[in-house]
């Protein structure tokens, strides 16, 4: 019975979230956040000046609830990756 036990567990493997050493030049092929429509210094980061799309040079899709109703620190042309340095 304990043998059963041990080979279930290693048939169960473990959970790895970050990605594969074989993964890393896929990266770019990800979605990311970019700013869809030019932005101003101070204007809320809504629905309709952000967007999901590839390639993945900016934030993971999943920050966007944490980017949502926060402020532009500097203006931001259409077309730019997001990133931390760019929220308020």
């Amino acid at each position: 019975m304990v043998d059963s036990i041990n080979i279930a567990g290693q048939a169960l493997g473990s959970v790895r979230y970050a990605p594969e050493s074989h993964e890393k030049h896929s990266l770019v092929f990800r979605r990311s956040l970019y700013v869809v429509a030019d932005m101003k210094e101070g204007e809320i980061f809504n629905e309709t000046n952000i967007r999901s799309i590839r390639p993945g040079y900016g934030l993971p899709p999943k920050e966007l609830k944490n980017i949502y109703g926060r402020k532009a620190v500097r203006d931001i042309r259409r077309g730019t990756p997001l990133s931390w340095d760019l929220i308020g």
